[in-house]
């Protein structure tokens, strides 16, 4: 199993080995509606696999991700942590990543912010600006982050894999049959999380 590198609230990696079994042996088509972190889509064996999010700025980080080269993505991580001098200490480091994202809206970047943000989480304010804290003496870009991240580049450029950035219902499901499977895991509503908390600019 593949685990994303991203700690998506609601991930779904350490029950893959439940829901897995669940689904068919052969499917044509997966529709992941609401992929988040991917650890579903990612993990599923399928003709073609559909990752879907509308939070566009981590499908444009899954774009990114898709369609430049491994060691370009790793370098570019890896120039920044020592560009900006980002520790388990570095809050200033941070916090100016953090300005220059919400500037320029860079996708490797969120990737890099995730990586030192509180519980690598991923947060957006009403104004669509990255705001989670800093993840002081425990997040950094781990060799365990790393390994993860290098295993879901390799499946996320898969041509099998398509990426995209809508609201759920308009996906179109038009030529759907019956080997095909969509896959919908929404935002909970009897909780909240920082992506339905109302806060948040999204839908």
């Amino acid at each position: 199993m593949i685990k994303s590198p991203l700690n998506y609230t609601g991930g779904k990696y350490k029950l893959l080995p439940q829901i897995l079994p669940l689904f068919p042996k052969n499917i044509r088509t997966f529709y992941d509606v609401f992929t988040g972190g991917g650890n579903v889509g990612i993990n599923i064996e399928a003709s073609k696999v559909i990752l879907n999010d509308n939070l566009t700025y981590l499908i444009d980080l899954y774009k990114f991700i898709k369609e430049h080269d491994k060691q370009e993505i790793i370098s570019y991580i890896e120039n920044r942590i020592l560009e900006l001098d980002l520790s388990l200490t570095n809050v200033e480091g941070y916090l100016k990543l953090r300005e220059e994202y919400n500037l320029k809206k860079m996708p490797l970047d969120l990737f890099v912010l995730v990586a030192f943000s509180f519980n690598h989480q991923i947060r957006f304010n009403n104004k669509h600006q990255f705001n989670a804290p800093f993840g002081r003496e425990r997040s950094s870009f781990n060799p365990v982050m790393k390994k993860n991240l290098l295993s879901f580049i390799d499946r996320l450029q898969e041509e099998k894999l398509e990426l995209f950035n809508l609201s759920f219902e308009q996906l179109n499901y038009d030529e759907l049959n019956g080997e095909d499977l969509v896959y919908c895991d929404p935002p909970y509503l009897i909780t909240t999380g920082t992506y339905n908390d109302g806060k948040r600019g999204f839908k």
